[in-house]
């Protein structure tokens, strides 16, 4: 029965038959990039994820994944590269994926991003006869594989990917050279061409209220432009430091997935689905398990208050001039670009101004940004810097542009329940226009956005 049942997996989740090995990913929408590769460009920050996940447990040789994706961004530049690589197990076959991506991202304004990327790496397949199950010890095609090195397959992708603070869309198409394996033992042979897979995907943010998110989210993969499989997912994000949801595929096979963002820039997660019906008991569960780690955690770095490990008293190597600044090396003057390199002062921004008279050079660790009223603001043109859909965010992004001696403050618009980071306001769209050519080497992706 055992047997049978191996076969029985193989004929009913044709999604991995049809696609040769093609991966299904149940929590896809957590690391959009591990299916869209030009979505590298997504973000300002460098990541890596992790993936694993076994379909129908109760089956011997049933499918397993192991992925490994890495972005890094390079902002200033709107490129991004991309790492990734997959291992696939299906009874006594394994596949194995490596691509390293190149992406450019083209700001269309208004907050949206159109990115194209292209992927070139290697497929490379081997079997492995102590898990090969079949009935006649003598058939020579099986014989041929199980007898054959290992076949390595060039291949290539490409994609594009277009975002903004509320919705994504995206597509990659794969095996564009169709990779043919062919096997020989004697006079006996096989060979297959591997089949083109054609992925989309696209996502909406659905902002409840300050604390919850829905993030509805949809996946589409095609084969030889024939076959398809889609799988949808409905997560309730709570101040994206916990999120519980439901998916579903064309299979019927539906369950759900939790997660959580134990601290800054790391996130765990787990997800279960079942099968319907008499695949449930035939075939079991599926689990899969998915980590996302942001390289600022992986970094030791300096506490922003002006301490490292210097001598006991925390001084860290700095000496006081006795006017309130430090200095370090008699050069840095409390003007350096690290955290290490900046006094703390501390300030409650309520407005711009504000911004301007904390200056410039000191440690973010000092700003205190409360929430703003959800008033519409003063009319006029403004030169924004971000769209954000939590204003966690938005404090977030006036930070960072800090750091780069960028003063910004914040804005709400109730006709979008969105939060505006802004860099200056103009009261004509003429100087506004002049504003964006002296931001933009510092501050890429800069637009006008009218008030009234």
């Amino acid at each position: 029965m055992k047997k049978l049942s191996f076969l029985s997996i193989l004929a009913i989740s044709s999604a991995q038959l049809f696609a040769q090995m093609g991966a299904r990913i149940d929590q896809f929408y957590l690391d959009r990039s591990s299916v869209i590769p030009a979505a590298i460009t997504a973000t300002d920050e460098g990541y890596v994820s992790l993936y694993y996940n076994k379909l129908f447990i109760d089956v011997p040789g049933s499918p397993q994944h192991t992925l490994f994706n890495a972005a890094m961004p390079l902002p200033k530049q709107n490129t991004a590269f991309g790492l990734f690589y997959m291992k696939e197990n299906i009874a006594f076959s394994e596949m194995h994926n490596a691509y390293a991506t190149y992406a450019y991202k083209v700001p269309m304004g208004n907050d949206i991003n159109l990115s194209l990327g292209v992927s070139a790496g290697v497929l490379a397949q081997n079997f492995d006869a102590t898990k090969a199950v079949f009935y006649d010890d003598n058939d020579p095609k099986i014989i041929a594989l199980l007898f054959s090195p290992p076949v390595v397959r060039a291949d290539l992708r490409a994609s594009f990917y277009l975002s903004s603070e509320k919705f994504y869309a995206g597509m990659v198409v794969s095996r564009l050279p169709k990779p043919r394996f062919d096997y020989s033992y004697y006079n006996y042979s096989a060979s297959y061409d591997l089949q083109t897979q054609a992925s989309w995907m696209l996502g909406y943010n659905a902002v409840i209220d300050d604390n919850f998110t829905l993030k509805p989210s949809f996946n589409f993969n095609m084969y030889n432009w024939d076959y398809l499989y889609y799988q949808g997912n409905l997560t309730c994000d709570f101040k994206e430091k916990f999120w519980f949801g439901f998916g579903v595929n064309n299979l019927w096979q539906a369950g759900f997935n939790v997660g959580l963002k134990p601290q800054e820039d790391i996130t765990c997660a787990y997800s279960y689905t079942v099968p319907d019906g008499v695949q449930r008991g035939l075939l079991g569960p599926m689990h899969e398990f998915t980590t996302t780690i942001g390289f600022a955690a992986l970094g030791g770095g300096v506490a922003g208050n002006g301490i490292s490990d210097g001598d006991e008293s925390g001084s860290g190597g700095y000496s006081d001039e006795g006017n309130g600044k430090r200095r370090r090396g008699g050069d840095l003057n409390g003007e350096g670009v690290s955290p290490s390199e900046r006094i703390r002062k501390d300030v409650t921004v309520k407005a711009f101004e504000d911004m301007e008279r904390f200056g410039k050079g000191n440690d973010t660790s000092g700003i205190t940004l409360p929430p703003i009223p959800k008033v519409k603001p003063e009319p006029g043109h403004y030169l924004v810097a971000g769209l954000h859909a939590s204003e966690d965010k938005a404090n977030k992004m006036i930070k960072d542009l800090y750091m780069k001696d960028v003063l910004a403050f914040k804005f709400y618009d109730p006709r979008n329940k969105s939060y505006y980071v802004y860099i200056k306001r103009y009261d004509n769209e003429k100087d506004a226009n002049k504003g964006t050519f002296y931001f933009e080497v510092s501050v890429p992706n800069i637009w006008v956005r009218e008030m009234q």
